[in-house]
């Protein structure tokens, strides 16, 4: 596509080639106007020719629909921080597409990432802070979009040191559903519930917990996750989802000492398997960042140490150690909660169902007259908890019991 250089499409001189991909070439482009040059623009032009405009409205959904959300978007930070399309169209000779949208000059985070290792915790926060804004604009609109599609490489860092998110090629909306249905995005950034074909705004929260997790440590959290070596390729989605169900992150602290126990908090939330247990959204994380004080819930403080839980002696020994905690006689209400509920967890890993129930029941009933579970969503989370473990522990009687307490959880206030 190089060739391209020097040549006007639809009214934009294409100044310097870029770069290319499957789809064509991208180049830097200056728009004309009665033969005068307006303003720099990035041009994505395809390699096929031939095109119609019912193909190239195919093409190019994403970034109609990004355009129609800018559209619909007043939040002006999140404005800020979400890359402009201009214009699309055909070639008059062969037929190709072109789009245009704000040009960023700069680099990518993968790239910043690459060249810097870790990046300490002030700087990134500030960047996780932009990412948020443009998602809590995509993600408040009154049909929420899902980006589907968030790393490093496709947020960019301008000259200006700030970020914009880019490249909606998977992004859709809910509609009437939901959640998006469909398996969509990069598998090392993917949600566990997006890995199975639903993917909810609380799916970009995980994906943004994990590009956090990245900047701040040089490391992904799941790096330790190895497949057998005989597993075959088309397996791997689902043997690292329940990979990730039995092994949570360490904490991001342990491998840079710039994140504080806050930071620490809000990123090991973002990745939590469930999707419940999550900030619900990116403005939920934005409110929790700005949040004064440490945040951090007792789960992440009292259960960090506690070893992964990747063979029945660690999870013998996880076992143990909360059982030790939980004697302390001088435990918050909310500290005891957690860890029954990791208890309860464990448990039910080692398949002492009828034990994990109790545990879990013994949780419920702290959450009785004490605001310790947050809203309707998590406590819907804990009675499912309950319902599974005595449905696996043989106990009918219970499981319908809790079955309808869910039911009541689900239609009733928080």
């Amino acid at each position: 596509m190089r060739e391209w250089e020097g040549r006007t499409v639809g009214g934009y001189l294409l100044h310097q080639y870029l770069g290319e991909g499957a789809f064509g070439g991208v180049f830097l482009s200056e728009q004309l106007v009665l033969g005068q040059p307006l303003r720099r623009v990035a041009l994505k032009l395809s390699r096929r020719t031939g095109m119609t405009a019912a193909q190239v409205h195919q093409l190019f959904g994403e970034s109609f629909l990004l355009a129609r959300s800018m559209d619909e978007i007043k939040d002006s930070e999140a404005r800020q921080h979400l890359v402009h399309v201009y214009h699309a169209g055909i070639t008059a000779g062969d037929g190709r597409a072109f789009l245009t949208m704000e040009y960023v000059p700069g680099t990518t985070l993968a790239e910043r990432f690459a060249r810097q290792t870790k990046v300490d915790a002030p700087q990134l926060t500030k960047w996780a802070t932009q990412i948020a804004k443009a998602l809590r604009g995509l993600h408040g609109l009154d049909v929420p979009v899902v980006h589907r599609d968030l790393k490093p490489d496709n947020v960019l860092l301008g000259l200006d040191n700030l970020v914009r998110l880019v490249d909606f090629g998977l992004a859709d909306r809910m509609l009437n559903a939901r959640y998006v249905p469909g398996v969509a995005g990069t598998l090392a950034y993917m949600s566990p519930e997006t890995s199975q074909g639903s993917s909810t705004p609380a799916s970009d929260v995980y994906s943004l917990g994990l590009l956090i997790y990245e900047g701040l440590t040089g490391e992904h959290p799941f790096r330790h996750l190895i497949p057998p070596v005989d597993l075959p390729d088309a397996l791997y989605s689902d043997w690292l989802y329940d990979a990730k169900k039995r092994t949570p992150a360490i904490a991001p602290s342990a491998l840079s000492n710039t994140v504080t126990a806050k930071l620490d908090a809000i990123v090991l939330r973002c990745l939590e398997f469930e999707p419940d247990r999550r900030f619900r959204d990116a403005g939920e994380f934005l409110a929790e960042l700005d949040r004064e004080g440490p945040t951090q819930r007792p789960a992440e403080i009292l259960v960090r140490e506690l070893p992964s839980a990747g063979s029945t002696k660690n999870l013998q020994q996880a076992r143990r150690t909360l059982e030790e905690r939980l004697a302390a006689a001088d435990l918050p209400k909310e500290a005891r909660f957690e860890l029954l509920r990791k208890l309860g967890e464990v448990l039910g890993s080692l398949g002492a169902h009828a034990d994990a129930a109790q545990r879990f029941g013994q949780a419920w009933q702290l959450t009785e007259h004490n605001a310790i579970l947050r809203d309707r969503q998590e406590r819907v989370a804990l009675v499912t908890q309950l319902v599974e473990a005595h449905r696996m522990a043989g106990n009918a009687f219970q499981a319908r019991r809790y079955e309808a307490q869910r039911d009541k959880e689900r239609g009733g206030g928080p």
